[in-house]
């Protein structure tokens, strides 16, 4: 994306209508695109749907380049900041009144502030969650844990006990919440605090063998099967899970290190240049629905996502764990990251988790990558 938004520049590109107008583009389906769906319907706006991040970033790019880009997209704030620096953005001020940004909690317009402007609007936020089977802790005798040395204790012990104790995927926001925790900065993942945090989870899966890998959404199946006895997942999940769980099932704030550090996820709303101001009015009058206590209240029922604006006006299951966006952080907002963000998956996690390789071996390697693809 970078690469292509450079040449953008060269050529000095807007976008122009076309057959864009009041067009809102983005990835979501199952639950959460039918209360997206729902939502839209009260406006004007016509929802596009690509199914996929991927797809949605490559679409962009390829609107961007032949003019034709949305009114508003789902957006992550390194797509944002490259669209903001090639003049396709607009200031979300510009656009919708400070009364009504100013209902959004502040960490999360944090996310999309940058030297005073507002490269989108938060949007579909979601928190990292520790899901648990009460039922099942009370009867190992067990208690939740509070921090991950804790947790390591917990897992041990169920699973002397017959029970696999923690399950989680090869997903690079585990490793980055705790490189974070342990007091790691930026991308220096090749670190004392990255070496440890990633060693930290091998030992887990390899050295206490007392928790495991799951493969896209195994291990929330297995923990509604009574087969784990908790699980890193996001608050999302939530949605998905309930209807299968026959337990009393837990959603508690992740365990902290040395620092109680929240890594939050989700996208944002980009508004793109080009537009009519009739369009643009659109966009205020779908903010301000958004932000309704009502339609929060929907949203985060029905989808598991954080009420962006009031906490409180969440279920009260996940009502804890959404209040760590009081303290919440985020991945970098850099265009290095999003794009290098998958080979942490594949080149690090993997073959450390799997026992092939060393920490310290993988994230070395890693930081090279990060050179070459840092052009």
């Amino acid at each position: 994306m970078r690469r292509v938004l450079s040449v953008l520049l060269l050529f000095g590109l807007s976008c122009s209508r076309g057959d864009t107008s009041y067009q809102i583009w983005h990835a979501m389906g199952g639950p959460l695109g039918d209360a997206f769906t729902y939502v839209v319907s009260k406006t004007r706006l016509k929802e596009v749907s690509f199914g996929s991040y991927n797809t949605l970033a490559q679409r962009l790019v390829s609107a961007a380049m032949s003019k034709k880009l949305p009114l508003l997209s789902q957006a992550f704030p390194s797509w944002s900041l490259e669209f903001y620096d090639k003049g396709l953005i607009l200031d979300a001020r510009k656009v919708i009144p400070d009364t009504l940004l100013e209902r959004i909690h502040p960490r999360l317009r944090a996310e999309v502030e940058t030297s005073g402007v507002y490269i989108a609007v938060p949007f579909n936020k979601s928190v990292p969650v520790l899901f648990y089977n009460a039922d099942l802790m009370d009867s190992l005798g067990l208690t939740p844990p509070k921090t991950w040395a804790d947790l390591e204790k917990v897992c041990v012990e169920a699973k002397e006990r017959g029970v696999w104790g923690f399950a989680f995927t090869i997903d690079p926001w585990i490793f980055y919440t705790l490189f974070k925790q342990k007091g790691g900065r930026g991308l220096n993942f090749n670190s004392p605090e990255g070496i440890e945090a990633l060693t930290y989870l091998r030992d887990l899966v390899l050295k206490d063998s007392c928790a495991y890998l799951g493969s896209g959404y195994s291990h929330q199946d297995d923990f509604a099967s009574r087969r784990v006895l908790m699980i890193w997942a996001t608050s999302v999940s939530y949605v998905f899970m309930k209807p299968k769980v026959k337990f009393r099932m837990r959603a508690a704030p992740i365990p902290v290190d040395r620092y109680d550090s929240v890594v939050i996820s989700g996208t944002n709303l980009s508004v793109f240049t080009g537009h009519s101001k009739e369009e643009y009015d659109e966009v205020r009058r779908f903010v301000a629905l958004f932000l309704s206590d009502s339609v929060q209240r929907y949203w985060s029922r029905h989808t598991g996502y954080a009420p962006i604006t009031d906490l409180d006006l969440s279920e009260e299951d996940l009502r804890e764990a959404f209040h760590q966006i009081d303290r919440a952080t985020y991945e970098p907002r850099s265009s290095l990251w999003m794009r290098a963000r998958r080979y942490f998956a594949t080149e690090v996690m993997e073959p450390v988790l799997k026992g092939y390789m060393e920490p310290a071996q993988a994230l070395k390697r890693y930081e090279d990558l990060l050179k070459t693809l840092n052009w």
